[in-house]
């Protein structure tokens, strides 16, 4: 790619007075406000003028933010806004309605691309219509950027590198099982969900739920494993039940992408499980099988469009989300079990991992300040990423895109990030 040292931004929040969309640019103005050329953009310049007011009161720095317009429908607009920045933080969903002509421009003007898109959908279609076009420009378009994926996927991959660079060994399956949270939910992921199943013939959908290759398959990898099971399942290492978790459907299919993108490090027939913690014993058993039945029974619904306008009635609406103090109250954990393959007949190693964010809603606080630790990792990263021989252009996972260099980022953003004990003895280090 043509060097963008020299653009006006080093980074351009999209959709800055969306709910997301705002936390960031907060971030922003808390943490690197007079460290960082950076500018909000979206098309309504009297909201855009407002939250450069309410920035200005958490840093006065930020009166002298500036503001950009345009309508993200309007390619021509868009090209003017993005030629100026090195990467664009997009973050006005549904995305299928709203991020083709971002992706299109970001390929066009040479510019990086994060979003926080749970829509697996549209990120097929984006890698078949961008992937050739954003490797012949040298353009990272990432998807993925929040808690859809980045968990799961930079989670998978921190014991993945584990593994091969501390045990000289590749791994077999990593199992993610999600633990206590706190959180709310916001308007527009709703929205971005709703309108993926409305928008999608069934066939289509029920492809993405029931094969984990779903998006890996358009990198050339397949494999042998099943999406996790809606019935409960017991993890082993955890001693505990676990049923479905919500958002497998996106997670495992991003962390089978990340297999085949980042080729020598995942295992021969890699993998991945990704439940949610419902307790020990026969209580736990039982839990696991209600979560489950309701998860099937949710999913299901959603497909047929008198349940969606029910939905739509008694659930917030785009632009609207959880509190303030729901939000900083918030926290998640994920802890981590990944096997490494036998050799010759001789059992793998089990490696126990955890990553969560003990002060941040999962969706919201803490999906912002991981976007944007991405954006900043591809805006100010460049040396580092190819150093680790990160991938450099195409559409991508953050895994492959950032690998290791963007989890030493968020452990200094405050999330917790780390490989904590191999084969019952604790790490001798983390994974650094």
């Amino acid at each position: 790619m043509t060097s963008t040292s020299s653009r006006a931004f080093e980074i351009i929040v999209w959709g800055a007075t969306g709910f997301t969309g705002k936390l960031v640019c907060q971030h922003i103005a808390q943490a690197y406000q007079g460290r960082l050329r950076w500018a909000i953009a979206g098309r309504d310049k009297s909201k855009l003028e407002q939250l450069r007011s309410d920035l200005s009161v958490i840093n006065e720095g930020c009166k002298e933010v500036p503001i950009l317009l345009a309508d993200a429908r309007d390619g021509a607009a868009m090209g003017q806004i993005l030629c100026q920045t090195r990467v664009v933080l997009a973050m006005a969903g549904p995305y299928a309605l709203y991020g083709d002509k971002v992706l299109e421009q970001c390929v066009e003007q040479g510019t990086h691309y994060c979003d926080i898109t749970g829509e697996t959908t549209w990120i097929k279609k984006s890698f078949l219509k961008y992937n050739e076009k954003a490797k012949e420009k040298g353009v990272k378009l990432v998807h993925c950027c929040g808690f859809d994926s980045i968990p799961s996927d930079l989670g998978t991959f921190m014991m993945v590198d584990y593994i091969k660079n501390h045990l000289g060994k590749k791994t077999a399956k990593v199992t993610a099982l999600f633990g206590a949270a706190k959180g709310g939910v916001s308007g527009g992921t709703i929205a971005s969900g709703m309108n993926m199943v409305a928008s999608e013939p069934l066939s289509e959908i029920m492809n993405m739920g029931s094969n984990a290759y779903y998006l890996a398959e358009l990198a050339n990898k397949k494999g042998s494993d099943i999406p996790a099971p809606m019935l409960p399942s017991y993890i082993a290492p955890a001693r505990c039940w676990a049923g479905p978790f919500i958002m497998e459907g996106v997670n495992g299919r991003i962390v089978h992408l990340s297999d085949a993108l980042v080729t020598g490090h995942y295992g021969t027939d890699f993998k991945y499980l990704e439940v949610s913690k419902t307790g020990v014993g026969w209580m736990g058993w039982i839990t696991a099988g209600i979560v489950g039945a309701l998860t099937a029974t949710i999913s299901t619904s959603m497909v047929l469009s008198p349940f969606r306008a029910l939905a739509k009635m008694v659930l917030p609406a785009p632009g609207q989300g959880p509190s303030v103090e729901v939000q900083k109250s918030g926290f998640w954990k994920c802890n981590l079990y990944a096997e490494s393959e036998e050799e010759a007949g001789t059992p793998g190693v089990l490696v126990e991992g955890l990553c969560g964010d003990p002060k941040r809603d999962p969706g919201y606080l803490s999906t912002s300040r991981m976007v944007l630790e991405a954006g900043l990792c591809l805006a100010l990263e460049d040396q580092r990423l190819l150093a680790q021989g990160c991938a450099q252009s195409g559409v991508m996972t953050a895994a492959a895109a950032m690998g290791m260099v963007l989890v030493e980022r968020l452990r200094a953003a405050g999330f917790t990030w780390e490989v904590v004990r191999v084969a019952g003895k604790e790490a001798k280090t983390k994974a650094a």
